[in-house]
């Protein structure tokens, strides 16, 4: 390989390489869905790009690789948006009518992504349902519906983003990424965290109790239920999240390679 070559192997490498796992074209949802999940998938990759990170986004819904291996030749996993986890996840039989698209294939594959992503310690960001499989996958469960004319979403199918304010929980690592105690966040879930998982805590909260962000208890791990790369949420927000967890997967990706 030519010594240009090299040098941007190892620049590239010293960033950070970033999986980034969606389900965007599950055969499950809806073309609407589809659509938007595209959108919210290629901000949110567009972001950690400019951040500085070198991101692989790869498909949930149809995975060529195994989540283990993935994760073995990353340095930070992000998950993103997308339906609703099956029950079964998290030992619970089906109680609601309006569960929507679930997929076996991409539960299993970001699920299993959560876990080994966790078990190598990496950094770890979920985005909406991103949130949940990392709750699940830490032996956590979900509230199956909040059910109607809640904060967090306008139409029943969630096909409407609405804003409402969340408040940070101080000192944890939320708190001192924003180092503010409130935010306005643009969400839409009918979704949340029910019991936390082992690991994790609560780290924001609406002002109705449900859990707005959940993160490790050691190591870099966040998981917000908002969309921060949603096109009307406010760009810093987004700019902000991404900076921190990139700087976090730059770090992981020095210390492998034995850098200070």
């Amino acid at each position: 390989m030519p010594q240009s070559e090299l040098s941007s192997a190892s620049a590239a490498r010293r960033r950070g390489r970033l999986v980034a796992s969606y389900s965007m074209d599950a055969e499950q949802s809806s073309d609407w869905l589809r659509q938007f999940l595209h959108t919210l998938a290629k901000n949110a990759a567009a972001a950690a790009e400019a951040a500085g990170a070198e991101v692989l986004l790869v498909d949930a819904a149809r995975p060529v690789d195994d989540p283990a291996e993935l994760v073995g030749d990353a340095d930070g996993v992000l998950i993103l948006g997308g339906a609703d986890l099956d029950p079964a996840t998290y030992g619970r039989q089906c109680q609601v009518k309006n569960l929507y698209g679930i997929d076996a294939t991409a539960d299993a594959f970001e699920l299993g992504l959560a876990r080994a992503a966790l078990d190598a310690r990496l950094p770890l960001l979920g985005i909406c349902r991103g949130m949940q499989a990392l709750n699940v996958a830490a032996g956590g469960s979900l509230i199956q519906d909040l059910g109607p004319g809640t904060i967090h979403n306008i139409e029943s199918d969630n096909s409407t983003m609405t804003t409402h304010a969340i408040e940070i929980i101080p000192g944890t690592l939320l708190a001192g990424i924003y180092g503010r105690a409130q935010l306005d966040i643009r969400s839409g879930h009918h979704q949340a965290v029910d019991a936390v998982g082992a690991g994790l805590r609560a780290s924001a909260a609406a002002s109705d109790g449900v859990i707005e962000a959940i993160e490790g208890t050691e190591g870099w791990v966040l998981g917000v239920q908002w969309h921060p790369e949603d096109p009307d949420a406010d760009p810093e927000q987004l700019a902000t999240l991404m900076t921190a967890f990139t700087t976090a997967v730059a770090s992981t990706a020095q210390t492998k390679q034995g850098q200070p």
